[in-house]
């Protein structure tokens, strides 16, 4: 399913159950203020019926106490249609009526409905009286109450006052049927209208909330392996939508480097290992094509082997390194005679360096120790070969707070910010006047700051004078 479809979907089945829910809810409070509009009607009508028999019967001189049996005896026509019109109802037949005096005992009453057995039934001390004005007396009580008959519901009032009472019955289905069928004509309309409103409503959003998506697709279609430097802007943009394509173009970014990054470094690569490999060959076809083989120089041979199975080692670990997979052997490590050591190996190396050594005593760090000899042996090598060695070379080390600090100080030749600023890309070995007559890959910095990483500390440049190398290395303590 597209996604504008799941959005159009959804929209339109929340509208459509909001719409429900509110024709539901009016219903029932329509339902509610007509059924209290009811009450007050049947009170009135209630209060009103016996004064207008009454009348009547006082018009036609009937004698007292006289006894009437049928509700059509006094109701004439026009008191008819006026009580079916107010009760909105459509016959007598839907009307339950007695009317009592103490005068002339019942003045009318219905057909077929023992009325007074359906008044003594019902529950009218616990129903709530509804007080009507009367102009003789200051206050009328009207009750009212819902009851069954003929299997369905009826609502009636009882309305009371000293010699008089009357009763009136209606069927609520009866007088509520109006309502329905004008809420019926209304919703006919109402809702195809609402629920093409809706589907433009939901059309609309649909569309304008899968634009920026359309358009990051866009960005992403145009992206190839030689063009990572597309971008997608975020003009107008929601918060959400602004994180999203934030989120992607910081991945391209990501990608662009890592891209160009792994392109140098095969370029490197490769002409780092043409040199050796080179040499190799030309020494095997000397001696293939001399006329004496001894005349085979297996030293040089077996340096440039021994270059070309450095440079491998050290690609491998670099790899292991960019994919997380570096492993470790790791255990308690006394980095005091680690460093004694090697720093004991470098004195014996070179008569003409001078050496300034201050390490603390009880150093100890967890990680694995050819790795980490491997990355201290990188840079007091680097410190060997492009030092000035009569300036000297300081080597501190040192527990800082929860982290063991080796900080190593070199004289050389005065070092640009450009060249300082590239010293730990791969295969990077400084300008000419650096690196004349001195052999190395390239590798040994980045290697030695990936091992740092990866035991949870870091090899850094420190800031210095152009004359100056300080490299700082941080690694965690035991504890």
């Amino acid at each position: 399913m597209y996604f504008r479809t799941r959005i159009f979907s959804m929209s339109i089945l929340t509208v459509s159950a909001v719409l429900a829910m509110v024709i539901s809810l009016s219903w029932s409070r329509i339902m509610q203020v007509e059924l209290d509009h009811l009450d007050s009607r049947l009170c009135m009508e209630a209060k009103r019926i016996p004064n207008r028999l009454q009348r009547k019967l006082d018009e036609d001189d009937s004698p007292a106490n006289v006894s009437i049996s049928s509700e059509t005896e006094l109701l004439d026509s026009r008191l008819i249609d006026d009580l079916v019109d107010k009760l909105r109802v459509s016959s007598l037949n839907q009307l339950i009526i007695l009317v009592e005096s103490g005068e002339h005992a019942i003045l009318t009453k219905s057909e077929g409905a023992d009325v007074q057995q359906i008044i003594n039934r019902l529950n009218w001390v616990g129903a709530a009286p509804l007080q009507l004005t009367d102009k003789n007396r200051r206050n009328a009580l009207c009750q009212v109450a819902f009851f069954e008959h003929q299997q369905n519901q009826w609502r009636a009032s009882l309305f009371q006052v000293p010699g008089k009472q009357s009763f009136i019955a209606v069927d609520v289905a009866a007088t509520t049927r109006q309502l329905q069928s004008t809420l019926r004509q209304a919703l006919i309309f109402v809702i195809p209208f609402s629920l093409f409103l809706s589907i433009l409503g939901a059309w609309f959003i649909a569309s304008n909330t899968i634009r920026p998506i359309k358009r990051l697709h866009k960005s992403m279609d145009r992206v190839t392996q030689k063009d990572l430097s597309h971008r997608v802007p975020e003009h107008k943009e929601d918060a959400e939508f602004k994180m999203l394509i934030d989120a992607y173009n910081t991945m391209l970014e990501r990608l662009e480097d890592s891209f160009q990054q792994v392109s140098r470094f095969t370029a490197d690569a490769a002409h780092e290992l043409k040199t050796p490999l080179t040499v190799l060959r030309g020494k095997l076809e000397q001696a293939v094509l001399s006329e004496n083989p001894s005349q085979l120089d297996l030293n040089a041979i077996l340096d440039e082997v021994g270059h070309l199975s450095a440079i491998t080692r050290k690609l491998l670990l670099l790899s292991q390194a960019d994919s997380c997979s570096l492993a470790l052997h790791l255990e308690p490590i006394n980095m005091t005679e680690l460093l004694d050591e090697l720093t004991a190996d470098m004195e014996l190396m070179s008569d003409e360096l001078v050496l300034h050594c201050s390490i603390d005593r009880a150093l100890t760090t967890k990680g694995d120790i050819v790795l980490l000899r491997q990355l201290l042996n990188n840079l007091l090598v680097n410190v060997m070969r492009y030092s000035l060695h009569d300036k000297g070379v300081t080597i501190q080390a040192s527990q800082n707070e929860s982290c063991i600090e080796v900080i190593i100080s070199n004289a050389c030749l005065a070092m640009s910010d450009e060249v300082r600023s590239q010293l730990f890309e791969r295969f990077y070995r400084g300008e000419s006047e650096h690196t004349q007559g001195i052999s190395g890959s390239g590798l040994g910095l980045s290697l030695a700051r990936e091992i740092a990483r990866a035991h949870g500390g870091d090899l850094t440049l420190e800031p210095s004078v152009k004359e100056l190398v300080t490299m700082r290395l941080i690694l965690p303590i035991v504890k």
